[in-house]
């Protein structure tokens, strides 16, 4: 039995005060399957939860309105409520397929799988696994790298041997989506925001990541990366498209070889796009950032995390504080805008570690940002040592702990010696610390140049 149609979804992003704002970055995710499953003789219908802004409640009415034969959800672990209820909807109205993919269905599919109205966890990328369930349907034994019901039983088949190269990676069909909700997409890397006078979007030119910090849950396992080619192509198609002036590379890591930069560099001239995009401290030197910047760089994101080496060997996070001090200070010293990323209450933070940190950016005189309190998050190493320990006991509980996790203060796991009640005033004193020292240098550098121009006029009477 072949399923010939299919909805595919996001949910929005739960967090504390719904975002007002206007652009979203593109689902290049759904994108691609939704263009895969076309070029196969699937009809194709979608919604993007997250750029219309659906409440749970508005998602299931949404859906209500579609005709189709399966629906497919893609879905991070903090979605899971989402999930649990839009599939209890949809199984209550008609008995149809529904197929689960993303990080929820590749880190707990058996979880998924028990606790939801969910038939199908597509386990890793699903343009491959997702395609033969819907060829395959009724005969998913078939079916590698997926895990489904049968009979009550939970059965997981063999992890899927054949992988997607991202340089067969279709465009997307663009008029499945309302395009206006991407294109003044703001660029998380650079100083400025998008008032809606130039033409940016969201674009992802790799899977995974190549480097293993405890703290982090992959959107893949392992790492791969389409062509410089192939991002020519599909950039130079945007641009031609919609008039896209600035990407925003929302790769775990961007920047991830200075060799492959090089093979992007001509592309990127050529072709005269502002972009943005995650950096790591222990890769760049003078010579690469300057390549960087002569690529048409405007802003670089750093995964600092803590200024305490201690902090940073538990993180494993393979840098030292010594590197993200230079990444930070020569990258803004050569014109390109840096944000950093820093992590709050990981295991082994105290006093001393948090001091350390507060000094680092007083050393390169850099005001810091937000630190992000620690949320384990399935898939990452730090929340099996969680399961492992105790500190995490029903798991499906703790997902609807974490639905709104970002911008709630809120504590789902304490690994310092603060009480729970210490720790966001901890984290806001340190951060006021932060930007009180860059502050206080701002305003001696303002005195000194106001100093320099009235001994200058004195001297030139």
């Amino acid at each position: 039995m072949k399923l010939n149609s299919i909805l595919l979804l996001q949910p929005r992003h739960e967090k504390a005060g719904q975002s007002s704002r206007s652009s979203f970055s593109f689902p290049w995710g759904i994108g691609t399957l939704a263009a895969l499953f076309k070029e196969n003789g699937v009809k194709v219908q979608v919604i993007d939860g997250q750029a219309l802004q659906l409440t749970k409640e508005e998602l299931a009415a949404e859906v209500d309105k579609y005709d189709f034969d399966c629906l497919g959800i893609s879905a991070f672990s903090t979605q899971f409520p989402a999930v649990k209820q839009l599939a209890s909807h949809v199984k209550r109205q008609r008995d149809l397929p529904i197929i689960v993919g993303g990080p929820l269905a590749t880190y707990q599919p058996e979880l998924t799988l028990k606790s939801c109205d969910v038939d199908v966890c597509v386990i890793g990328p699903g343009e491959i696994s997702g395609l033969e369930v819907l060829k395959y349907w009724g005969e998913l034994h078939n079916v590698r790298g997926i895990a489904y019901k049968k009979n009550g039983e939970i059965i997981r088949t063999e992890a899927q041997r054949v992988f997607f190269n991202l340089d067969d990676t279709p465009m997307p069909d663009f008029s499945l989506f309302q395009m206006g909700k991407y294109l003044n997409q703001d660029n998380a890397f650079a100083r400025k925001s998008n008032d809606g006078s130039y033409r940016s979007i969201s674009f992802v030119t790799t899977r995974g990541c190549p480097y293993e910090c405890n703290f982090c849950s992959k959107s893949s396992a392992g790492f791969s990366r389409m062509s410089p080619a192939k991002l020519g192509n599909m950039l130079g198609a945007l641009k031609s498209e919609f008039g896209i002036e600035e990407i925003s590379f929302g790769d775990e890591l961007f920047l991830s070889s200075r060799k492959v930069f090089s093979e992007m560099l001509p592309v990127l001239k050529e072709l005269s796009l502002r972009w943005g995009g995650q950096a790591r401290a222990n890769l760049v030197d003078k010579e690469f950032l300057h390549m960087i910047k002569e690529g048409g760089c405007i802003g670089l994101g750093y995964g600092i995390e803590s200024g305490s080496q201690k902090i940073l060997n538990n993180m494993n996070k393979r840098t030292t504080v010594e590197q993200n001090e230079f990444a930070i200070s020569y990258t803004r010293s050569i014109g390109i805008p840096v944000k950093v990323q820093l992590i709050f209450g990981y295991p082994g933070e105290d006093d001393q570690t948090v001091r350390e940190t507060i000094e680092m950016f007083d050393r390169i005189d850099h005001p810091g940002r937000r630190f992000n309190v620690i949320t384990p998050v399935p898939g990452s190493p730090l929340y099996e040592d969680c399961i492992r320990d105790g500190l995490i006991i029903d798991e499906e509980s703790y997902l609807y702990d974490i639905e709104v996790s970002f911008g709630a203060p809120r504590v789902h796991v304490n690994f310092t010696p603060w009480p729970d009640d210490e720790i966001y005033p901890r984290k806001r004193d340190a951060e006021e610390m932060m930007l009180d020292n860059y502050a206080s240098k701002t305003v001696m550098r303002r005195v000194r140049r106001v100093a320099s121009k009235v001994r200058k006029r004195l001297r030139g009477r």
